[in-house]
């Protein structure tokens, strides 16, 4: 009975090409707002995020290829990354600020060592399924998981349904493209540090659950190989902490421009001297040291 999207209502693949939903607004759905996701909220979206994920691999699996796993363009492999200023920029801007603070400084040199590869590996991602290089754990992935992609439904007070939104760059792959990609878009600072772990479990355990409510009678990856999806494509979260989780930021802005952030330099190297974002830099920078992201 999950309810993956909303309802769609007419669409056209000719021009002008459109799409039309259902109007969420009228079932009692709002959007985020300037705030992130609390606990509950988040549960909820790993929730649906783990039924798609174990449909998606359900069906690759019994069925081989079909319109899931022709779906192998994403948002990283659709069209020259570096064309996007954040992305050309977005490095070299992080590591101009870092430079200026005494305690933050010490993390260039670990990030030069390993910049040059990240667009490389997180591409090598993305065209990993399309290439026939299909080992590992494959997955419809939403490919845009950020909080601002989903709508809140609420009764009396009390959480009742989150819906996922735009499906426009969904990808099948590891699903690691979602899963690091929600560290950085979907949580707040407050969950990646206190509930990473539980949320993690939390995900894998209901993918697994979902499964075996499928009938599905294969082979269900376990705890351990979820988690090896994300150590084997730890290049990618590098990749979305480094250059995307000051949009983490500027989502809950109220006076936060996001597409100034996204085109223009200036914007993004002054959103990257947030004090609570750098405050952030100084939990989270090292625990990537520690855990071995910065090796090659």
């Amino acid at each position: 009975n999950t309810i993956l999207g909303p309802k769609l209502i007419a669409c056209s693949t000719t021009a002008p090409s459109y799409v039309i939903f259902e109007d969420l607004a009228l079932k009692g759905y709002t959007t985020i707002g300037s705030r992130h996701p609390d606990l509950d909220e988040v549960k909820t979206t790993l929730l649906k995020l783990a039924k798609l994920h174990a449909v998606s691999y359900k069906l690759s699996k019994e069925e081989g290829d079909n319109l899931i796993t022709s779906l192998d363009k994403g948002s990283m492999n659709s069209t020259d990354p570096n064309t996007f200023p954040f992305i050309k920029n977005g490095i070299k801007l992080l590591k101009e600020v870092l430079s200026v603070h005494d305690d933050l400084k010490q993390f260039v040199p670990h990030i030069e060592r390993v910049e040059y590869l990240l667009l490389a590996k997180t591409l090598d991602m993305f065209n990993e399924a399309s290439s026939g290089k299909r080992n590992g754990i494959f997955v419809l992935n939403h490919g845009d998981f950020h909080l601002k992609n989903i709508m809140i439904q609420k009764s009396d007070g009390r959480l009742t349904d989150v819906m996922l939104l735009d499906y426009q760059i969904s990808i099948f792959g590891s699903p690691a493209i979602d899963l690091h990609y929600a560290f950085a878009m979907m949580f707040s600072p407050e969950i990646r540090r206190n509930h990473y772990d539980e949320l993690l479990y939390f995900y894998i355990t209901n993918f697994q659950d979902t499964l075996r409510k499928t009938e599905y009678k294969g082979h269900i990856p376990g705890n351990f190989e979820i988690r090896q999806e994300l150590t084997k494509h730890r290049f990618w979260g590098l990749f979305i902490f480094l250059c995307f989780l000051i949009f983490n930021y500027t989502f809950i802005d109220e006076d936060g421009n996001l597409a100034e952030v996204i085109e223009n330099p200036e914007a993004q190297k002054k959103e990257l001297e947030n004090p609570k974002f750098l405050d952030e830099l100084r939990e989270l920078l090292p625990k990537f040291l520690h855990n071995g992201y910065f090796e090659i």
